[in-house]
């Protein structure tokens, strides 16, 4: 009885201590994350296709301002841009897609408890934030969202996004950088 108990109360602490580290863990996540004003970066797209043998590799780059204006632009292989500027954007699912990737970028969702379950742990030099969809439309998307930041300088370096049907895309961001100066004519489309 006495090992049982002994068991128990290890178990407890054990937990409680993860707890606390994991929580800890997303607070400073969050605050270098609102402290933030602009972002630009490099990134590397990979998309694994189940129905496909090989990989699809884009190239491009981010460019971020906290008042919720976002440059995803794709110079490789071909070129492409989506642009958010704003509150000024009126498509709503362009708009919830822009939310959702600068969730990911500034980790606001790793405390979104009503989007998403998360478990957050430690791997060589990352924490590695596994987010698993609580939320019916997000579900629908994904079946989960990996972030890696790096322990240093708490900044997203990856992302790795599971589709419900098995599909991967990672992004590798490169370069980052904050506090830059962006025009804001990089904002039109």
């Amino acid at each position: 009885m006495k090992k049982i108990l002994l068991f128990f109360v290890f178990t407890v602490f054990v937990l409680s201590f993860s707890f606390a580290q994991t929580s800890d863990i997303k607070r400073q996540i969050s605050e270098k994350a609102l402290s933030i004003e602009s972002l630009e970066c490099d990134f590397v797209q990979t998309k694994q296709l189940k129905v496909l043998n090989n990989e699809l590799i884009s190239r491009g780059k981010m460019y971020y301002l906290k008042s919720g204006k976002l440059r995803w632009e794709y110079l490789e292989p071909q070129s492409n841009v989506f642009v958010i500027n704003g509150k000024d954007d009126k498509n709503r699912i362009k708009a919830k897609a822009a939310a959702m990737i600068m969730d990911m970028i500034s980790g606001g969702c790793l405390n979104d408890g009503n989007s998403f379950e998360t478990v957050v742990k430690e791997e060589d030099g990352f924490y590695v934030a596994e987010l698993l969809p609580k939320r019916k439309e997000i579900k629908m998307m994904f079946e989960k969202i990996e972030l890696g930041f790096d322990k240093k300088t708490l900044l997203v370096s990856k992302a790795v996004l599971t589709a419900k049907n098995s599909d991967v895309t990672i992004v590798e961001f490169k370069n980052l950088q904050t506090g830059v100066d962006i025009p804001s004519d990089i904002f039109k489309h």
